[in-house]
């Protein structure tokens, strides 16, 4: 980590961090300690600036750090915000790995936006969205190394927070975009999978669509039926076109449409045939018949929904009846208390028992008459047969006043030719007006085809995800992540015998025991001793599959920073004044008064370098504490790189003021 001071006179303020040991800075409060991870963030793009106001800000003109990507080195630098939206200024510069020496002064080589484009090619993150719809409002919101910060980053308000594992979590937007990341994050699906998700989508909507169009084309072709059967009607009558008994809509448009090409080729003499009156005169009487049982279907119905509503207004008026009676009966319970207190009669004063029998009896027979004007006053329920009636009536009535047009249909007209020749003429030019409508429904053949075709392309993208192994992954994964997470939790003294699962939705742990189907989340887990302890066990386990092999190459980067773990069992006040502040040698001066506290914050330090040798010391990690190193410095692979504990002491230099 780098400082550059507004002052140029000012030496420029370094902190070296080792790779393959725990990094720890401790010291007091107010030292600046907490800012290191903020300074982390922000010269790693985050778009608000969380470094505190005052002077680390005052006093430092340019953030920046040191980075290894992969076996490249870089030096990156973001300037000092002037309001917490952060700076729109960074710089980014390969850098030899041999070289120790750093610049005197940087200046800006890229906006934000080509710093985090930048940033996503050296880590190699698909430019390919998250979101399967590419039509939705995020669908150029691709993944970014800024969204795999959630992995890295423990804050001193996230490392025992029980309702948020992840960092930023804590807000919708982010929450959201990190359920969309994880999966990519942990390599259950890569590129190839999210861009066949957004080609199954795209063949899902496109199938969608062309089956609204040919429904649309179906429905205004099933408009004209009345029409084509009343010319098709009148053909047969005339003796134009045979009667057969295929009633198919196509199949008559086909007949209609071979009388028309006669009619334009010059061979309607040929397709006359002898009248057939007869016919419409039976079409006439089965036209007749068919209304006059939909009117009786109609008039049964409107009778029985006059009977119905009859009937729930009859039950409405016994209600308030019942209702008036029975606010005139005596109030029993008053008269049964009264006489139980002296026992005497009402009628000669005596004192008996007498009364309660007869009180006693007299409620039994109140208490029938009750439930009985309970069940009269309630009314029968005929909400849903009134609904049913009045939808039955209403497609009954639909259906009576097609019947009765279509009767009218074959009703004769007064003002049409009576000779077969005129009417004949006159059906053709109505014939050619309804093939000319009906032209305009002409490529549904080609419809059926793109639909086939798209049903092909969907059945083939399907089978991908049939044979992609992603359940596999995932199952493969929660097994792994369930016994690291259990692993490191014994570490910190945390023994379940519960199934310890991450989940995706939730964005934190669930517990689930074999013994039963409940399944309990981290905030109703014990303590903050439990939320830090599930929470550095999560972040290593994690880690620990980020390195392996497959997933090595990944889009996380391979770095672990927290802050105050030991808060649990050493909280700070409300001014920030913390116990360990006062005390040098700590687990010395404690000694005998907070023995398990010091004993407990040792063992978070332990589980991190369990942590650490476990991912084969491929993970970085740095930790931010009060606690120093008499606590912490018997622990395997620490390394101290601050310790601020003398007065004037913190990231800022006393010479810097």
């Amino acid at each position: 980590m780098i400082l550059w001071p507004k002052n140029h006179l000012n030496k420029i303020r370094s902190l070296n961090f080792s790779e393959d040991e725990v990094n720890v800075i401790h010291g007091r409060s107010r030292t600046g300690k907490s800012s290191i991870i903020a300074i982390i963030d922000y010269c790693l793009g985050s778009e608000k600036c969380t470094i505190p106001v005052g002077p680390i800000r005052d006093k430092t003109e340019w953030f920046g750090l040191k980075v290894r990507i992969r076996d490249a080195w870089v030096l990156i630098g973001r300037r000092t915000p002037s309001s917490s939206t952060g700076s729109g200024e960074f710089f980014f510069l390969p850098w030899s790995a041999g070289d120790k020496s750093i610049p005197e002064t940087v200046k800006a080589t890229h906006t934000h936006a080509r710093y985090k484009d930048a940033f996503n090619k050296v880590a190699r993150i698909t430019n390919m969205s998250l979101v399967e719809d590419e039509d939705a409002i995020q669908s150029e919101n691709p993944p970014s190394y800024r969204d795999m910060a959630a992995f890295n980053f423990l804050p001193q308000h996230i490392v025992a927070n029980p309702n948020a594992l992840f960092y930023k979590a804590d807000t919708y937007q982010h929450k959201e975009k990190l359920k969309r990341v994880l999966p990519y994050a942990l390599g259950i699906v890569d590129a190839e999978y999210l861009r066949k998700s957004r080609e199954r989508t795209r063949y899902l909507k496109l199938l969608d669509s062309l089956k609204k169009e040919l429904h649309s084309r179906e429905a205004a072709f099933a408009s004209w039926g009345a029409e084509v059967t009343v010319l098709w009607n009148e053909s047969v009558t005339l003796g134009l076109v045979e009667e057969n008994n295929d009633s198919a809509l196509e199949a008559r448009i086909s007949s209609l449409r071979n009388l028309n090409d006669a009619y334009l080729e010059g061979r309607l003499s040929d397709r006359l045939r002898t009248p057939q009156y007869g016919f419409t005169n039976r079409l006439f009487q089965e036209a007749t018949e068919a209304e006059e049982a939909l009117q009786i279907k109609v008039d049964d119905l409107v009778q029985e929904l006059r009977d119905y509503r009859g009937l729930a207004h009859r039950a409405k008026r016994l209600s308030k009846a019942v209702k008036d009676e029975k606010d005139r009966v005596v109030n029993l319970g008053w008269l049964q208390e009264k006489l139980v207190q002296d026992e005497t009669c009402v009628v000669c004063g005596s004192a008996n028992g007498h009364t309660h029998e007869v009180l006693s009896d007299l409620a039994e027979k109140l208490g029938d008459v009750t439930r009985l004007s309970n069940a009269l006053r309630e009314g029968p329920i005929v909400d849903k047969q009134l609904e049913s009636l009045e939808n039955e009536l209403g497609v009954a009535q639909q259906k009576l006043h097609i019947a009765r047009m279509h009767r009218l249909s074959l009703v004769e007209k007064g003002t049409m030719p009576m000779e077969s020749l005129g009417r004949a003429y006159l059906l053709l030019g109505r014939l050619q007006a309804l093939l000319m409508a009906l032209a305009t429904l002409d490529g549904q053949g080609d419809l059926n085809e793109r639909i086939r075709q798209a049903e092909i392309d969907l059945f083939k993208v399907g089978n991908y995800f049939l044979n992609s192994g992603r359940g596999g992954r995932e199952k493969l994964i929660a097994t792994k992540l369930d016994k690291y997470i259990s692993g490191y939790a014994q570490w910190l003294g945390i023994e379940s015998a519960a199934t310890i699962e991450l989940d995706y939705e939730e964005l934190t742990l669930s517990f689930s025991s074999g013994k039963s189907y409940r399944k309990d989340f981290l905030w109703e887990i014990g303590s903050g001793a439990n939320w830090m302890a599930y929470h550095l066990s999560t972040f290593l386990a994690l880690h620990e599959i980020f390195v392996e092999p497959e997933r090595i190459d990944g889009p996380v980067f391979s770095f672990l920073a927290v802050d105050q773990p030991s808060q649990v069992y050493f909280p700070s006040t409300q001014s920030g004044g913390n116990l360990l502040d006062a005390h040098d040698k700590q687990a010395i001066s404690l000694k005998g008064s907070r023995d398990n506290d010091i004993y407990d914050t040792r063992r978070i330090f332990r589980l991190l370098a369990r942590g650490l040798e476990r991912t084969g010391f491929k993970v970085q990690i740095i930790v931010v504490e009060h606690a120093d190193k008499s606590i912490w410095g018997e622990v395997a692979h620490m390394n101290e790189v601050a310790a601020w504990k003398e007065e004037g002491d913190g990231l800022i230099p006393k010479e810097w003021f």
